[in-house]
């Protein structure tokens, strides 16, 4: 088993010369701050969220991630706030990052908003060398021996436009690409993500909620993200989520295959409370993988004030 994993971190980490490199979330549905710093205060109260993903269960060396974020707004709602943290972990890998968000909120009609974000960090990118050791009497040169990190600014930009019923957002993450001085360790290319969904009436309690993402890099195939919702009497979200790769450019080697990214996913979250909600999705690869599910569990809460008592009900975006 432990030369299985070692043999999984070596092709992870050689895949990664052209594979995204953004880590993978499925419950993003429920709180964008973490993919569009624009998002930040756009449900005008504050907001607190944590997430943990376990990525290909029963696989050694496969990815797990934490977040956790927090947003609101100013008393006139003009302005956003948030902050992000994020801890990401693949085999011998792992990232590090924190993040402070701004967002100006444009009034665009009585119902509509655009909200425009910037968020700056710093992100600590390390690869430990001794958990990549193969037993072999001679050391691998091209492995480092120890552990070794670099500590690099990080910056976000994003859109997030939104009505009661539609909204659609554009970020981009890794700004300015920094690369780190220690050639052993490996940073995110630049990513371009877009997102929009709808919410519409089909009953007096249950509310239909298509969206998708748009995850791009440029130098993989595009990912896309396919999602269904359904809200019953207010209270619990039930949905799925397709994801996939498609052909928009050919700017990534000839050997990938698009069928590869193919994945789907149950979610679920209930709202235990008006401020209180937790969510759990289940996520299986449809290739090599499907025999290693991945779990999202998450957890959310609201504080309302006594102004806020009008928006004691779940916000759909």
């Amino acid at each position: 088993m432990q030369r299985l994993g070692v043999l999984l971190v070596m092709l992870l980490l050689a895949w990664q010369g052209y594979a995204q490199q953004a880590p993978q979330y499925t419950q993003y549905i429920f709180n964008e701050l973490i993919i569009n710093p624009a998002y930040a205060g756009s449900k005008e109260i504050l907001n607190v969220n944590a997430t943990h993903r376990s990525q290909w269960v029963g696989m050694e060396g496969a990815p797990t991630t934490q977040t956790f974020s927090l947003d609101g707004a100013t008393r006139s709602g003009r302005i956003g706030f948030g902050l992000n943290a994020m801890n990401d972990e693949l085999g011998a890998q792992r990232q590090l990052g924190l993040h402070g968000n701004l967002a100006v909120r444009l009034q665009m009609s009585e119902t509509a908003r655009l909200g425009l974000g910037f968020a700056a960090g710093l992100a600590q990118y390390t690869l430990d060398g001794t958990k990549l050791n193969t037993g072999n009497s001679r050391p691998d040169l091209a492995v480092p021996q120890n552990r070794v990190s670099e500590l690099l600014p990080d910056f976000r930009i994003g859109a997030f436009f939104n009505t009661e019923r539609f909204y659609t957002g554009l970020s981009v993450a890794n700004l300015i690409n920094t690369k780190g001085d220690e050639l052993e360790v490996t940073t995110p290319n630049r990513h371009f993500f877009l997102s929009a969904g709808y919410v519409l009436d089909l009953s007096p309690s249950i509310i239909f909620k298509p969206s998708f993402l748009i995850k791009e890099d440029f130098n993989s195939p595009t990912g896309l993200d396919l999602n269904t919702f359904f809200l019953l009497g207010e209270r619990i979200w039930l949905g799925g989520s397709y994801r996939t790769a498609v052909q928009v450019h050919n700017k990534y080697s000839d050997e990938y295959e698009l069928d590869r990214r193919n994945a789907w996913a149950a979610i679920a979250q209930l709202y235990l409370t008006p401020k209180l909600r937790l969510g759990y999705s289940y996520d299986v690869s449809l290739n090599a993988l499907k025999q290693h599910p991945s779990h999202e569990v998450s957890i959310g809460y609201s504080f309302f004030k006594k102004e806020d008592a009008r928006m004691l009900t779940p916000r759909y975006f």
